[in-house]
């Protein structure tokens, strides 16, 4: 269902943000970039299973999740070591695309535990300029949208390494909304993904109750 009912649960941040993207200073971003496709190149041909949707799981061990402060350009982003779901994202999406599969930005609202939320909250309280992600008991998160057929989708989590399970619906963990990017209605499961529009995926319980 669509989500126009309940959009007033979701702050106009979330309603608002639009899908990250990074700056380029000219040729050392150029070359930063070309590292990186160069990078997943190299480890998709280590792979064994020559999947035609293998995810490039080596961010994950490449980088670790954390505060980013925005605007970030290429070169900048290549080099840290910390970075957050947006710059997972952007980088996740150009991989994909190098590879010729289409892929587009996009955000999924998750629950959460209070003791996670808290812990987060403490960690991002020193980047005050940092987006608003965390709610009271829900999480902004940006996800890659991945067409795998004509009408087909799938959600890679480039943050965590997984592909996201269209059914998980609630609890923690559970996805609550998703809006994406692709130009085109694509099917997640039972989930019709329409651009730029938010679609509830159930209701989770609140965590803390």
């Amino acid at each position: 269902m669509d989500l126009d009912a309940a959009a007033t649960e979701l702050s106009p941040a979330w309603q608002a943000a639009a899908t990250s993207t990074l700056v380029s200073h000219g040729a050392c971003c150029v070359q930063a970039r070309a590292w990186l496709l160069a990078s997943a190149r190299s480890f998709d041909f280590a792979r064994s299973d020559r999947a035609t949707f293998s995810a490039p799981r080596w961010l994950t061990r490449r980088y670790v999740w954390g505060p980013t402060r925005w605007p970030i350009s290429w070169c900048e982003a290549v080099k840290a070591k910390t970075i957050d779901c947006g710059v997972f994202a952007v980088f996740a999406r150009e991989i994909f695309r190098a590879k010729g599969i289409e892929a587009y930005g996009g955000q999924v609202i998750r629950s959460y535990d209070a003791a996670s939320l808290a812990h987060w909250r403490a960690k991002w309280a020193r980047h005050p300029e940092a987006f608003p992600w965390i709610g009271e008991d829900q999480v902004f998160h940006e996800i890659v949208v991945v067409r795998s057929g004509r009408d087909t989708a799938r959600i890679y989590d480039p943050t965590d390494g997984i592909w996201l399970d269209s059914g998980t619906f609630s609890g923690h963990y559970g996805h609550v909304a998703i809006r994406g990017d692709n130009p085109i209605p694509l099917d997640w499961g039972a989930t019709r993904l329409r651009r730029g529009q938010w679609t509830a995926l159930g209701r989770a319980p609140r965590l803390d109750a």
